[in-house]
């Protein structure tokens, strides 16, 4: 008697495919409830207030795209913007050539060094951003210990102005974001079998050759990663800036904190928000799709 099939699942199975459903929506829930409440609704009503009207200093029910418009044709934010992401592409170039010799010295240790390196590593992250922001505060001053040097050694007469410049939110920053591009490095390169930069350098490759044909290609998934934490971290960054560059160079972040906190012009300032939010997804998507993540993930 021939068998027959039938696209309706047996009551059994029917029964085991809605206990899986279920106990997956039970796991997936309080993810999925922290999501909805602590991003999705708050990005929600960021992007609604972006549409209304700030007239008299006061928020009105009149929607409008004028502070869209304002971002987009008023010459000051466009340098702002220029300025943020231009010192997020330096902070995050400075934080890859530091970062890369570190990780490779770290990754080349002993599993016992390595665990000491890497524990000196994440010291730094116990310790307040305010705190290790307001150390560089009192080392670049007129009277700290950089300019005392400088005199000491001769090299400068009177103390040089490194606070509030562009140069010292770079070094802040780039002492802040540093470990966000070691790690990723360090775990790219711990997976590189050694024996590979040996065999190469076995076959008469220099070591400068070594590590552009054979260390560098292997590890750029690392590379790719740090890259975009730490370019997507600096984008966003408004506290060292704000402390180290003053008024004279601040970045997006410290102009939708005035927006908020001081001007009250919230729709203004959740309209930059947004556009913020836009432009770090794309360079997310872009960088995404050139070192195809989602690929390296699934490997």
């Amino acid at each position: 008697m021939a068998k027959t099939l039938s696209i309706f699942p047996a009551p059994e199975e029917a029964l085991n495919q809605q206990r899986t459903r279920t106990r997956l929506f039970m796991l997936l829930s309080p993810g999925m409830l922290w999501l909805l409440l602590f991003f999705v609704l708050p990005l929600g009503v960021l992007v609604s207030l972006s549409f209304y009207a700030f007239i008299d200093t006061q928020i009105t029910n009149i929607l409008t795209t004028e502070n869209y418009e304002k971002i987009f044709t008023e010459a000051v934010y466009g340098k702002i913007f220029l300025r943020s992401f231009m010192i997020a592409v330096l902070v995050t170039t400075v934080t890859l050539l530091i970062g890369y010799p570190v990780a490779h010295f770290i990754a080349r240790k002993s599993h016992a060094s390595r665990d000491v390196l890497l524990l000196a590593l994440i010291i730094p992250f116990w310790t307040s951003v305010v705190i290790r922001t307001y150390a560089w505060k009192i080392l670049l001053g007129n009277s700290g210990l950089i300019n005392y040097l400088l005199r000491e050694l001769g090299l400068a007469d009177q103390p040089i102005q490194f606070l509030y410049s562009t140069p010292a939110v770079v070094i802040g920053l780039v002492h802040v974001f540093l470990p966000f591009m070691i790690m990723p490095l360090y775990a790219s390169l711990e997976k590189l079998d050694a024996s590979f930069e040996e065999a190469a350098m076995d076959l008469g490759a220099s070591r400068t050759r070594t590590f552009l044909r054979v260390t560098l290609p292997l590890t750029l998934p690392g590379v790719a990663m740090g890259c975009l934490l730490v370019f997507v971290l600096s984008l966003g960054s408004f506290l060292t800036p704000d402390l180290l560059g003053g008024t004279n160079s601040l970045m997006i972040s410290n102009v939708i904190q005035e927006q908020f906190l001081q001007s009250g012009n919230w729709p203004l300032g959740g309209a930059m928000s947004v556009i913020l939010l836009l432009v770090s997804l794309i360079f997310i998507f872009v960088y995404n799709r050139l070192f195809d993540f989602d690929e390296e993930a699934g490997a």
